[in-house]
């Protein structure tokens, strides 16, 4: 299995392994998960998470329980031992997406192996500009895709059984032997609103609905969303939350239901930083570059469609050729709208359209009939976005510092304490400064003017932008502070510098 595993995707893995090795670390998400996950393990706790003792409730636990059980397993924190976190799920969804369609026809499509428009489907989904961006990243919203990818090929499960390519819809309804499947479609939600709270479920909830009622199986809703999938989602939850009062106590629960649950809906209603229409336009950069090729595909077959059978409800007009390519594009169609209606505007929360966008849109390619030179030149496109991928991880280390990175700054930083045998660690004007700690291994602390001016930073380092550290020499020399006590640079690292304070 897991050579048949690597047959499939050793492309992909090769790609991305430079970058794994050499890429350092973010200061604003990145290190901020690890700082958490620090303080996790060092003030044991396992639901109740803090950031420099103040409660952290932005996201569930489950991807701090990943993060915290690397650090025991492997004792430090690599970088590519925590990009597994997003390229494993990154290569899984690629999987459950080629088995979803395995036993369904795609259309006309083909290679020139005889393999079906499916292996085309596979190389466009990893190589869209989000989802491999996303793969070596460490976020949850990967992990988050996953789960919602496995619980609606679940819910598909539940729905139909496949009767092969030759049949017109590919598919027959399924009357027994669905309560495996209920169990696991409860599971993946769980694990969902585990990962990155009610997004995933909603997301579900919204594309099964809406297709249950569309294709008129709106009877099947009990079915599907039935007393197993509450018993398994409310249980799951209500344990989570008991443990987080248990643990963090009455005021940590209650900040949680602020942060989480009151502000939420304030922001729903009042603040929204960006247009209603910001997704719809998003979606088209966020997946390039394939995404806009399926997108225009996905609108062009359903306006032909609409064209073509003018007998059928204004509705039905729109449907696509089966089921499956209706569930694809009622899941794409729902998503962007859902999003659209809720604050806080980011493009990462698009990651669960691009699996479905890419696969409907390749369907339409098989309709359409592709010529199979097209076929070629998308199959190469898509390796030399590999080969780019791989270079560019190889270059990764002249990079790290210009990035903003801070990991062999403080590497460095580190090796200066140790040789002028100071221990104190200052910052001036640098980001995310509280999540150094991970690479310090002590709290560094911020420093001001007022503190050079009354001489309270001495015999420590100051780590500061070149710029930032020229013009904090300059309003010294301002307010009469002697040159002598500026400090003296002793390292830069890209456009760092190490200063070290008399």
């Amino acid at each position: 299995m897991l050579k048949r595993f690597w047959d499939q995707y050793y492309p992909f893995i090769l790609a991305l392994i430079p970058v794994l090795l050499l890429r350092d670390f973010t200061p604003n998400n990145e290190l901020r998960y690890i700082a958490v996950a620090v303080e996790a393990l060092r003030e044991h706790h396992w639901v109740a998470f803090t950031l420099q003792g103040e409660p952290y409730t932005e996201f569930p636990p489950l991807y701090f329980w990943l993060l915290m059980a690397s650090k025991v397993i492997f004792r430090h924190w690599y970088m590519i031992q925590l990009g597994l976190f997003s390229l494993i799920p990154a290569l899984m969804i690629v999987q459950v997406m080629h088995r979803w369609v395995w036993r369904y026809e795609m259309g006309g499509l083909r290679l020139s192996d005889g393999s079906q428009s499916r292996d085309l489907a596979q190389w466009m989904l990893f190589t869209s500009g989000m989802m491999i961006f996303m793969s070596f990243y460490l976020r949850m919203d990967m992990l988050n895709t996953l789960w919602v990818v496995l619980a609606l090929y679940n819910f598909w499960q539940i729905l139909y059984e496949p009767l092969g390519a030759n049949e017109e819809s590919g598919v027959k309804p399924r009357e027994r032997g669905t309560v495996r499947y209920q169990f696991r479609f409860g599971a993946f939600l769980l694990l969902s609103f585990l990962t990155k709270g009610l997004w995933g479920p909603i997301i579900v909830f919204l594309s099964t609905i809406l297709y249950l009622l569309v294709s008129g199986r709106g009877k099947s809703i009990i079915r599907v969303w039935g007393w197993r999938t509450w018993l398994i989602l409310c249980s799951g939850i209500a344990i989570w939350l008991g443990a987080l009062w248990v643990e963090g106590g009455w005021n940590y629960f209650e900040h949680f239901s602020d942060a989480r649950v009151y502000q939420p809906l304030l922001y729903t209603i009042t603040r929204h930083h960006r247009p209603w229409f910001y997704y719809l336009c998003s979606v088209w950069w966020d997946s390039m570059p394939w995404g806009p090729v399926c997108m225009v595909m996905l609108v062009c077959s359903m306006l032909n469609r609409w064209r073509k059978y003018p007998e059928k409800g204004w509705l039905r007009r729109f449907s696509l050729a089966t089921p499956l390519q209706n569930f694809f594009a009622m899941t794409v169609l729902s998503t962007l709208v859902m999003l659209s209606c809720v604050p806080g505007k980011i493009d990462v929360r698009l990651l669960p359209v691009f699996p479905f966008l890419i696969y409907v849109g390749v369907m339409q390619m098989g309709q359409w009939q592709w010529p199979l030179k097209w076929q070629w030149r998308i199959l190469w496109v898509c390796r030399f976005i590999l080969i780019g991928i791989f270079i560019g991880g190889c270059l990764m280390p002249k990079f790290n510092a210009e990035m903003g990175c801070y990991g062999h700054l403080c590497w460095r930083a580190n090796r200066v304490a140790r040789e002028l045998g100071t221990t104190d660690v200052y910052t001036y004007h640098l980001q995310s400064m509280s999540n150094m700690d991970v690479y310090l291994h002590r709290d560094p602390k911020e420093a001001t003017v007022s503190d050079f001016v009354q001489h309270r930073i001495k015999n420590a380092l100051l780590l500061a932008e070149e710029e930032e550290y020229e013009d904090l020499k300059l309003r010294l020399t301002r307010l009469q502070v002697p040159i002598e006590e500026q400090g003296v640079i002793v390292g830069r690292k890209g456009p760092y510098v190490i200063v070290k304070t008399p």
